[in-house]
Order: C-alpha cells, then sequence, then structure tokens
C-alpha cells in the first residue's frame, strides 16, 4: 500500500502518516486484498468519495472528496470512526450505513440536506450520493463505499432564482410605492429560507427613514421601528452602496427564524436604489444562520434590492403619468377654454381690415393703382384665411367644449351639397384638375345644421385639391341603408397605413407628405369628424400611398339621433350659398391662395431677375407660400440676385446647381421642411458653409434657440419689418464674408504649419534694429518655449537658453558675421528646457533696407535634423550589416546545399524519380528527407525520413541522421538492424527528438524489396498493370525511443512495379484524418500516367493544389524490365563441396558465354575461394549462382546460415580472411547481403579484359 499512497500526492503522504497499527485494520501491510483493492479504487478516481471498513467503519476518502466536502477536518478525520467524522449528521446517515453493513443492499439519496460542521460553523449543505456495500475476500460485507456528489449551489441557486422570479413578477404591475413594497414583501415571505426576516425603510423629505414593509414580523417589535430619525436613517446604509453586514448577538430577542430552528445571527443593510439616482430608501435582510454572506449571496441581496427599486420606481413611473395625464387634461380645458374666448376677440380687428380693404377693391371712383392694389388684394387674401382660421378654431372648441349651438333642419342634401362643391370648379380647372359631382337628390330630406355641414364639405374638398397634383376629385353624395353618405375621393399622393388612424386627431399632421403648400392649422379633419359625431354620424378614410385617398362621412337619417331641442320648426329659406356664404369664402380665399402659388413664383421669379449683377450676392428665398416669396423677392431685389424655391427640396437642388452666399427659408414647407433643407445642406461639401436664415411664425425664445441649435445662423419671427430683415440679411452676409476671411488665412496658416511641421522646419525673423525676435509655431515646438518666451529672450537671450554651451560662441558668430546677399548656414545643437537636445540646421539671409540703405531684418529657418542626422548614421550601419548578412548567407546557403540529396541516379535496375521541397520560406532544406544508396551487386536502397521540426535546426538532425544512414548502408546491414543501429544515434542526439524513417532494399536477384519501418507512412506499390495498394501498416515505434526487434517486411516486385515512398507533408491537411490523406494519395498514384520524372511533382500538385506549407519529400521507383541475365546454377545438400568440379563449370560457363580469358581465370579464382569459405562456415544446402548481363559476371554463394554483418563476425579466418582478401582484391564489387533462407555472399566481376 506504501506505493499506491505514495502515488497520491498530497492526500497519500498524510494517510502514510496515520497510525494504522492502533486502528481495527493494523498496519497496511497486513490489509486484506479486497481492503487493498477498496482502496486503490477510490484514492485513483477523480469523483468524489469515501469508504468505511472493519468494526468502526474507519475512514477513507480521495482527494475530490477532501476538496469538495470534508473541509477543515482533513486530514484529522483520516483514519478515524466514520462516526466520529460525521458526527453531527450520524443520526442522518446512520441508520442508512447500518442498513448497507446488516443487508449488502445500497441505498440511494438526491439532494439530502445536511448541516455538516466543516468549516468552523454549522452549515447547510446539499448531496447526492449512495451507499454500497465492501466485502472481504470470503464475500461478507466489511465496509461500505459512498459516491456523492454536493449540489450545495445548486440547490440553493435554484431556491434563490424562483424567489427573485417571483418578485419580478409581483412587483411589476403595481400601480403605487405602498403595493409594490407590500407585493415585494408578500412575495419574499413564502421563502424564508434565504431571508428568515426583512424590513424596508424608504426615506421621507426630511431625511428620515419610514418603514414601509416587512417580512417575518407580527406587529411591533424593536428591531424593527416605524420610523428612523435622520441621523439614525443617514448611517444606514454605507455610503459606498455595499452590503453592511450587522452583528445581532445579543441585540434583539425574539426574532424571526424563517425557515430554520434559531433566528439570524447576522443581517445585512443595502441601499433601495435605481441607477444613479439617490436612494429610495434600503433594505435589512436577516441572514441565514446557516450559509456565509459570501459573494453569491450578496449579488442575490443586490437584486432583491434592485427588483424592489424596479418596482418602486415604475410604481412611481405610474403614479407621475397619471398625474400628469390629469394635468395635461386641465391645460387641455383651459386652452379650449382660452381658444373660445379669444376667438371673439379676433373678429372686431379682421372686420375693420376686411371691410376697407374689399371696399377700397371694389372702389370704382376713387380706383387703386396696379401696384396698390396688388398690396391691397394681398391683406385681403389672407385676411380672409385668417378669418377662415379664427372660425375654425372657434367652432372647434364650442364643439370640444359642448357648447355649440346647432340647428338641424331638413334639407335637400344633394342639391346642397352640389352647390358647395360647385363654387370650387373654377379653381379645380385652373389647378389642372378635374372636378367630378355625382350628388343626385336623396329619397328624404336630411337633418343638418348647413353651416357645419358646409364645413364638412367644404373642409374635405379643400385638403383634396392641396394635395392633388395630376387628375382629380369626386365628390360624391348617395343613400346607404339608413343614411346619406358624403364620398369624397382624389387621386392624390396618398396617406401612409400607419398615419391614417391618427388623421381625425386635431394638430396631427402627416410629416414629410407632399402637398401645395405646407401652411394649415391642423384641425380641420378634426373639425369634421367632431360635426360628423354632432349630427349622430362618422367620418372614416381609406387611402393608398401614391394612388389617392377617400373621405367619407355618414349622417342617418330622421331625427331620433338629434336633441330635438336643437331642431328647427321648418326648413331655411334661401339658397344654401347664401347661407354658407362668410363659410365658403374663407375656403376660396384658400383655393385662391393654391392658384396663386405658381403665378406668384413666376411673379418673385421676375422680380429676382430685374438687376441680375453677378457681382451682387445670391440669396434664395425659400417659402411655400407665394404671398410671402412675393414679398420678400420684393424687398431684396434691388440690392443682391434673389432665387426663389417653393419648397424645400426645389431650394435644395437649386442650392446645389448654383450654392447661393445665403438662403433665407420658411420653417414650415411640403415635402423638406426648413429644419430638414438645413440638415441636407450641412451635409453637402458645396452648402455647408451657406449662412441660413430661418422665417418661423413661432414665436418666443424656444423657438428662437430650436432653429440655432439646429444651426441656423439666424432666426426671425414673423411677422418682421422690412428694415428688420434687410438689416438680418446684411448683417448675415457681411459675417459670412469676415469668417470666409479668417477661414482662407487660418488654412494659409495652416497648410504653412503643416508644411513646417512636416519638414521639421521653423522660420524666424530678427529686427536687426530693436534685436526683437518672430517666430513660427514649429520653430518654438523645436526650441521648447512658447511665443511670450522667445519675446521675451530676445536674440542673445534666446542663444544663451537654447543653443549648447559648447556651440554658442560660434553661433553667436557666425550670425554677427552676416553681410547683405551672403546667406548663413551652420548646424548647431540645441538644448530644450526639458532637457532634450536636437541637432539643427540653421539657414539666414539679410532682407529689406532702412531710410539709411541699411539690411532691417535677418531672416532664417531652423530645421530639426536629428532623425536625419540619424537615419543616415543607421543607413551606414545597415549597408554594413547587409553586406556581413549576404556573407553569412552565402555561407549557410552553401552549407544547405551540401545536405541536399541528388535528384538524378542512373541505376541498374530501378529508375527513380524525386521531389523535395522545404517548407520554411527562404531555406533549402527541412527535416525531410529521402536518399537512394547503390549497395553493390544490382542492390539499391531507398530511404524517406522525417526529423519533427521545421528549419535549419531539423535540417542539421537531418543531415546527421542522412550520413549515419549511409554509412550503416554500405556495411550491409538488413534494414531492421540498420534502424536499430539508427536508433541509438538519435537517443544521443537529445531526448526530445522524434524521427521516422523507412529503409528499404531492393534485390533484383529475387526481384524482391525488403523494408523495415520506425513510425514512418506505409509505402505504396503499383504492380504492372494493376491498381495501387498501400503497404499493410507494419511501422515499429520512431527512432529515439530504444528500438529492439523491429521488424522486416518483404515485397515482390516484378518488372514495371512502382514504389511510392513519401512524408507526412504530402497527406496531411488541416481538418482530414490522416489515413485519408493516405487514401487520397493511393488514388492519385493509381492515375499516374506518363513519364515517372514527372510523377512526384504530379503528386505534390495534385494533393497540394495551393502548394506544399510542410517539408515535401517524395521518392517514386520502377523496376526496369530488363532481360533475364544468362544463369549457371549449382547446388549441394551438406558441405562436402566438389571446388574442382564447380571451378570446371564456371569455366565452362563462361567460354559459351563468351567472356574473356583473364575473365574466365578470375571468376574460377573467386569461385573457388568463396565455395571453400562456405564448406568451413556455411550452414547447407549450399547453391552458386553465376549471372551474367550488360558486360559484368556476378557470382553468388547462398546458404542458410544466420546473416549477421561483415563488421560483427569475431572470427580473423571467416569472410574477414585471406580468401575474401583476394575475392576484394579481384572483384569490383563484393559483399554480402541477407536471404529469405539465410545469407548470401556476391562479388562482381569485369567480363572483358
Amino acid at each position: 500500500m506504501r506505493d499506491t499512497f505514495l502515488r497520491s500526492g498530497d492526500l497519500g503522504r498524510h494517510l502514510l502518516a496515520v497510525d494504522w497499527a492502533a486502528t481495527p485494520l493494523g498496519p497496511p501491510a497486513e490489509w486484506p486484498n479486497s481492503l487493498q483493492t477498496a482502496v486503490r479504487i477510490v484514492l485513483s478516481s477523480r469523483f468524489s468519495m469515501w469508504m468505511a471498513w472493519g468494526p468502526e467503519l474507519t475512514f477513507f476518502c480521495n482527494d475530490a472528496y477532501r476538496r469538495d466536502t470534508l473541509g477543515a477536518k482533513y486530514p484529522w478525520a483520516l483514519g478515524k470512526p466514520a462516526s466520529t467524522v460525521w458526527s453531527e449528521i450520524w443520526h442522518d446517515i446512520g441508520p442508512r450505513i447500518d442498513r448497507v453493513m446488516s443487508t449488502g443492499e445500497a441505498t440511494w439519496d438526491e439532494q439530502l440536506m445536511l448541516f455538516l460542521e466543516r468549516s468552523g460553523y454549522t452549515e447547510e449543505t446539499y448531496h447526492t450520493f449512495s451507499y454500497s456495500p465492501l466485502a472481504r475476500d470470503d464475500g461478507s460485507v466489511a465496509g461500505m463505499l459512498c459516491v456523492v456528489s454536493e449540489d450545495t449551489q445548486e440547490v440553493i441557486a435554484r431556491r434563490r432564482m424562483q424567489t427573485l422570479r417571483d418578485l419580478g413578477l409581483g412587483t411589476s404591475t403595481s400601480t403605487s410605492v405602498a403595493e409594490a413594497v407590500a407585493s415585494a414583501c408578500a412575495e419574499l415571505s413564502q421563502r424564508p429560507a434565504d431571508l428568515p426576516f426583512a424590513l424596508v425603510y424608504l426615506y421621507d423629505g426630511d431625511a428620515s427613514a419610514r418603514l414601509a414593509g416587512s417580512v417575518g414580523f407580527d406587529g411591533l417589535h424593536p428591531a424593527a421601528p416605524a420610523v428612523l430619525g435622520p441621523g439614525a436613517a443617514a448611517t444606514w446604509p454605507r455610503p459606498d452602496g455595499g452590503v453592511l453586514e450587522v452583528d445581532l448577538h445579543g441585540r434583539f430577542e425574539d426574532l424571526p427564524t424563517g425557515s430554520w430552528s434559531r433566528p439570524p445571527a447576522r443581517a445585512a443593510v443595502l441601499p433601495i436604489v435605481q441607477g444613479t439616482q439617490a436612494p429610495y430608501g434600503f433594505l435589512v435582510a436577516g441572514l441565514n444562520p446557516f450559509r456565509p454572506l459570501d459573494e453569491g449571496y450578496a449579488d442575490f441581496l443586490g437584486l432583491v434590492a434592485g427588483h424592489l427599486a424596479s418596482g418602486i420606481t415604475d410604481a412611481r413611473a405610474f403614479e407621475f403619468e397619471q398625474q400628469r395625464a390629469e394635468t395635461l387634461a386641465e391645460l387641455d380645458q383651459a386652452r379650449t377654454d382660452f381658444f373660445t374666448n379669444v376667438s371673439h376677440e379676433f373678429r372686431t380687428p379682421l372686420t375693420l381690415l376686411l371691410g376697407p380693404a374689399e371696399d377700397a377693391l371694389t372702389d370704382t371712383v376713387h380706383p387703386l393703382g396696379p401696384d396698390q392694389r396688388q398690396r391691397v388684394e394681398v391683406i385681403h387674401r389672407n385676411g380672409q384665411r385668417l378669418l377662415k382660421l379664427v372660425n375654425t378654431l372657434l367652432d372647434f372648441s364650442r364643439l370640444e367644449s359642448g357648447r355649440v349651438e346647432a340647428s338641424y333642419e331638413p334639407v335637400e342634401l344633394g342639391r346642397y351639397t352640389r352647390e358647395l362643391a360647385s363654387m370650387f370648379e373654377g379653381a379645380a380647372h385652373r389647378l389642372g384638375l378635374r372636378l367630378e359631382i355625382d350628388c343626385p337628390d336623396l329619397p328624404e330630406p336630411v337633418h343638418v345644421d348647413r353651416d357645419l355641414w358646409a364645413k364638412v364639405v367644404l373642409n374635405l374638398l379643400s385638403n383634396a385639391l392641396k394635395f392633388t397634383f395630376e387628375g382629380g376629385v369626386t365628390v360624391r353624395l348617395a343613400a346607404e341603408g339608413d343614411g346619406a353618405v358624403l364620398t369624397v375621393t382624389d387621386t392624390g399622393t396618398g396617406i401612409p397605413a400607419e398615419e391614417q388612424a391618427h388623421l381625425f386627431e386635431r394638430f396631427h399632421r402627416v410629416a414629410g407628405a407632399r402637398s401645395r403648400t405646407h401652411e394649415g392649422s391642423g384641425i380641420g379633419l378634426a373639425l369634421v369628424a367632431e360635426i360628423a359625431a354632432l349630427h349622430g354620424g362618422e367620418a372614416g378614410v381609406t387611402s393608398t400611398p401614391g394612388a389617392g385617398s377617400s373621405f367619407r362621412v355618414r349622417v342617418p337619417f330622421g331625427v331620433r339621433h338629434l336633441d330635438p331641442g336643437h331642431l328647427a320648426r321648418a326648413a331655411g329659406t334661401g339658397s344654401g350659398a347664401g347661407v354658407a356664404r362668410q363659410v365658403v369664402d374663407g375656403f376660396l380665399a384658400e383655393a385662391g391662395q393654391l392658384l396663386a402659388r405658381d403665378a406668384a413664383g413666376d411673379s418673385a421669379r421676375d422680380l429676382a431677375g430685374v438687376a441680375p449683377d453677378p457681382a451682387q450676392p445670391l440669396v434664395l428665398v425659400v417659402d411655400d407660400n407665394p404671398d410671402i416669396r412675393t414679398y420678400v423677392t420684393s424687398l431684396l431685389s434691388s440690392s443682391y440676385r434673389v432665387g426663389v424655391a417653393v419648397d424645400g427640396r426645389d431650394a435644395l437642388e437649386q442650392a446645389l446647381a448654383e450654392p447661393p452666399d445665403l438662403v433665407l427659408t420658411d420653417v414650415m414647407m411640403p415635402r423638406l421642411d426648413g429644419f430638414e433643407l438645413l440638415r441636407e445642406l450641412r451635409s453637402h461639401p458645396e452648402t455647408t458653409a451657406v449662412p441660413v436664415v430661418m422665417l418661423s411664425a413661432r414665436a418666443g425664445e424656444d423657438g428662437t434657440l430650436q432653429g440655432l441649435e439646429a444651426g441656423a445662423d439666424d432666426y426671425l419671427v414673423k411677422p418682421f419689418a422690412a428694415r428688420e430683415l434687410l438689416a438680418r440679411v446684411k448683417a448675415n452676409l457681411e459675417l459670412d464674408r469676415a469668417r470666409r476671411s479668417r477661414e482662407q488665412m487660418a488654412r494659409s496658416q495652416s497648410l504653412l504649419d503643416q508644411a513646417q511641421r512636416l519638414a521639421k522646419l521653423g522660420s524666424w525673423e530678427l529686427d536687426l534694429a530693436t534685436g526683437g525676435v518672430r517666430t513660427t509655431e514649429e520653430f518654438r515646438r523645436i526650441v521648447g518655449l512658447d511665443a511670450e518666451q522667445v519675446a521675451a529672450l530676445g536674440l542673445e537671450g534666446l542663444i544663451e537658453t537654447v543653443v549648447h554651451p559648447d556651440d554658442r560662441r560660434r553661433v553667436a558668430e557666425t550670425l554677427a558675421a552676416a553681410t547683405p546677399g551672403e546667406g548663413v548656414r551652420y548646424d548647431a545643437r540645441i538644448r530644450r528646457p526639458d532637457g532634450q537636445e536636437f541637432l539643427v540646421r540653421v539657414h539666414a539671409e539679410m532682407a529689406g533696407t532702412d531710410e539709411q540703405g541699411r539690411p532691417r531684418v535677418l531672416l532664417g529657418s531652423l530645421q530639426d535634423i536629428t532623425e536625419q542626422r540619424a537615419a543616415e548614421e543607421a543607413l551606414a550601419r545597415a549597408a554594413a550589416a547587409a553586406e556581413a548578412a549576404s556573407r553569412e548567407h552565402a555561407i549557410a546557403d552553401a552549407l544547405q546545399r551540401s545536405l541536399l540529396p541528388e535528384t538524378d541516379y542512373d541505376l541498374e535496375n530501378l529508375e527513380v524519380a524525386t521531389y523535395y521541397r522545404a517548407g520554411v520560406e527562404g531555406t533549402q532544406v527541412g527535416g525531410d528527407w529521402y536518399d537512394v544508396i547503390e549497395l553493390g551487386g544490382g542492390r539499391t536502397a531507398l530511404v524517406v525520413g522525417d526529423v519533427m521540426g521545421r528549419g535549419v535546426q531539423a535540417a542539421a538532425v537531418m543531415g546527421q541522421l542522412r550520413a549515419a544512414v549511409r554509412a550503416y548502408a554500405r556495411l550491409d546491414l538488413s534494414p531492421a538492424d540498420l534502424l536499430e543501429s539508427l536508433d541509438g544515434i538519435v537517443r544521443d542526439l537529445g531526448a526530445d527528438q522524434i524521427v521516422t524513417c523507412l529503409y528499404a532494399v531492393f534485390d533484383p536477384a529475387d526481384q524482391t524489396l525488403r523494408f523495415a519501418n520506425a513510425g514512418h507512412l506505409p509505402p505504396l506499390v503499383v504492380a504492372p498493370g494493376g491498381s495501387a495498394t498501400v503497404v499493410p501498416d507494419a511501422a515499429d515505434p520512431p527512432l529515439g525511443v530504444g528500438l529492439y526487434n523491429v521488424r522486416e517486411g518483404r515485397l515482390p516486385l516484378a518488372p514495371g512495379s512502382t514504389v511510392v515512398l513519401y512524408t507526412d507533408g504530402l497527406v496531411e491537411r488541416r481538418g482530414e484524418d490522416l489515413d485519408d490523406g493516405v487514401e487520397a494519395l493511393r488514388g492519385l498514384v493509381e492515375k499516374l500516367d506518363g513519364p515517372l520524372r514527372r510523377a512526384p511533382a504530379a503528386l505534390v500538385s495534385g494533393r497540394l493544389p495551393d502548394g506544399p506549407d510542410d517539408d515535401v519529400a517524395v521518392l517514386v521507383a520502377r523496376v526496369h524490365h530488363g532481360g533475364a541475365p544468362t544463369e549457371l546454377t549449382l547446388e549441394w545438400a551438406d558441405a562436402e563441396v566438389p571446388v574442382s568440379a564447380a571451378r570446371r563449370a564456371v569455366a565452362e560457363h563462361l567460354r559459351r558465354r563468351g567472356a574473356s580469358r583473364a575473365a574466365i581465370e578470375d571468376a574460377v579464382l573467386v569461385t573457388s575461394e568463396l565455395l571453400t569459405n562456405a564448406a568451413l562456415h556455411a550452414v547447407p544446402p549450399l547453391q552458386l549462382r553465376v549471372l551474367g548481363d550488360d558486360g559484368e559476371i556476378r557470382i553468388e554463394v547462398h546458404d542458410h546460415a544466420s546473416y549477421e554483418p561483415r563488421k560483427q563476425r569475431p572470427d580473423s579466418d571467416d569472410e574477414h580472411g585471406r580468401g575474401l582478401q583476394i575475392v576484394a582484391a579481384i572483384a569490383d564489387r563484393w559483399g554480402t547481403r541477407p536471404t529469405d533462407s539465410g545469407k548470401a555472399v556476391w562479388c562482381v566481376l569485369s567480363a572483358t579484359d
């Protein structure tokens, strides 16, 4: 068990420290296997567990249980009886453990509440756990295992979340503060676990706090005073807004306990506050006696207080809105009363305006002149419009206040409506519109008030003409059911759907609607709806934007719906038009205004073009009222060029085409109002600086501020005097000219400053007579002084203050020696007051002369050349560094090229093509490599490997391993032996090196490929005319891990077969399984066609169309279709070899082949030596092979002895003896190689002299 304990970290060390001999369990060495197994399972588990064993149920636990549950009882609890460890909850868990021990049956409890003493106090906790029996070796129950998950935080968080949810729902609908607090307290009382009691105090106006609600208290209690005076309330809660924790020990008796058996020992006090406002009050919350006031508990209390604050905020907002609605209703009524009363007062001055104006216009005895008539017509026309507005306001006020005196009489409504509508035929025709009137006689008269009905018809018809530009207007009256329906339909601009519900509200206007004029009161349609309701009917509208609108008014037949007291006894007499003449005059005046729009616009333009002097400023006048346009144009045309626009859109188009010098615009206009026009002008570069003067009928300081805040340059309230308008226009034009001049000077100065800053060039001027110095901002920035400091110092003081002490004398002498016509130039060091030093270059020359012809000023420049000088020095250093780097690069390039393998191979039995590319840009080699090694006897070694890593460091390791492979290959090591030897080199290079390598040897004698694989990817083989296959994975671990017993594989390779070796850079892709990459490569190999030399590049481009981003090495080898060599084979079953007979057979065979005499003699001698050695050392049976091809003789002796590399053979008289020395001297090449049955010794001789 000691090893088990030691593997368990800190817990294991404490278990070792327990005196187990003093427990019923005894020393761990004597513990039964069942106990040891159980302890190991518990200690090795990462899930929270504890167990008890033996008669006293000795306690064990693992690290997870120690961390999550045991708390301060660790390490004391280890080895103690479980009943002692958990004495405080033994009454809960003891019976469960007894049941397990007695019956062997497991128990299960989910989120069981347990009060633990693990943190220095009694703590409310929740656990989900099971007790399972632990058996002795004989199967009897000896202990129990507890697997436990503590759910305390989850249970408490769920409980608190439910409290907050109910609290939020409970206070969301409160309409008063008292109701909000009561609802919150009611919800909190339902879940007293986290809040055994609570008190809500709200501040009064005198800074005292009043108890507004409580939870847990029944009646009065010393802990819950009804009022806290200003002094006491000021200390609660904390000024920083945090939670104040209060100790309650010994302070109060009989505190509420909530869900628990004992009252809270602590309370928390925290503010009830919304955002950054002053607190509404504070919350006193009794704390759960079994939970700490941790961050989660404090956040919960903060959210409770936040919900209280939100409820109080909403309740106060509701109370405020309710009070505001009542106040608005009172103000509305006051306004209605005002309109009702004041409208009567308007009539007297209007009568005195309209009467004399009408008399003057109709006077034939003393007729007016043309100019005076035009002025009086404007007065009369606008007086009629004003009277219409006054009458509309008066009627609407009467209707709203219920004081209208309607007189309902039976009227032939069809005839009366025709007469009213026909009065607009001339106006509609002149506007280019079609007016259709379809008002037949109705089956019976309709009881209406004639004047009010006229206002309904004329309002609807006037609106239709105002918003219709093409097509026409149709007025239709028809009987429908039990009433008459008036419909006025137009083909105008239409009304958006979201606006239609508000059309009949007073003062509502559709924003942005296109109309002939923007003037109007906004109460015409509201008046129509009120009149319809007064007649027991209703008004409605249907409209499609862009297609037109249809307004519909319905009034019932009969009189049952009317007040009998307002019924006329008989029908009125006379023309209906005569009855409503006064009403009609106002509407006709408004229609005339629409007709005058275009004419007045043309007139204004004519006035504007009277004196088109291009030198005069251009003023653009913008107003939808033609009379205003004409009047203002007449005032301005004598002094300015004047352009006129009928609305904001027209003005914007003109301003962009020819930017004016000033815009004089009305505020209320169709299509684009004054404020929108102002925003558009400011948003375009060509008009952003044009001054704008706004004209508005909105008087008062608020209207002026709104215009100026919107960006207007001036604001003029209608009515205005001509002199005031001219003065405002002149003043704003002059201010604009002055502003433009200042801006031009500022731009010029800014450009100069910018140029000097960019060049770090400051300029200065020295008055030779006074010694005064003037400097630019950049000069002062360079020397670190302000303008006042420079002026106070003068030239001598400036030199003394800022020039480096070592340079002062030279600078003073150089400046003093300046002469006219010769410039001065020098470099000097500047030391600023802050201690910084700069190198500057100064140029100066004399300029100007005084009355005596002497130079007046010395003009100069001062340029900071610190960076320039530093750059020059850095450039020199960089050039030197570049030269050194170039030399180093040449050396590195040569070293890298030396590590690259050959790319052209002239092999006897194989055609080979390769591809190599390093993954790191700027390098030629990396960690991947390949190699092709001629081993002699026609055999060829093919190598591919990968050193993990990239760049030159990996390449350096690769170069060492490649050289080692070549050295081992020359020793004729088998593939497995070679990799085992290479493994030792990798381990010597460093423990962190990971290297994979595949080494294969192709032997044409038996047309096989023998290979061994150390962690590398499997080769691919393509049989002649067949499909590509992945060689089954027989890879051993990578090099560097201590390889032994490396496996070797063998593949038959018939002529025409192709082998593909590669590194992982060819098949690895992000997000792709490596096996999928190998399979994709197999598909590409299968499709290879054309010359073999192109195959590697084709595979790379097929797998990596965007080019490789890792090292890639590819080696493709194909077996030649060579002719069958001439062969002699002799075999002997035992070691008794007739060497003489073999010699004669070889000589005879070679003579038949046409070999030279010298070659035959050499071959016979070699055969003799090889067979003699074989007889001494080989394991029969023996075989002699003689092969000839391409001018060479190859002799092989095969036996069944185990192959051992020549380097490892210990005897001095074996193949390293005299016999093989003779062979080595005669043969061109010789060596040994393993075979399927043993080994072979071979040599190659020339078949000619």
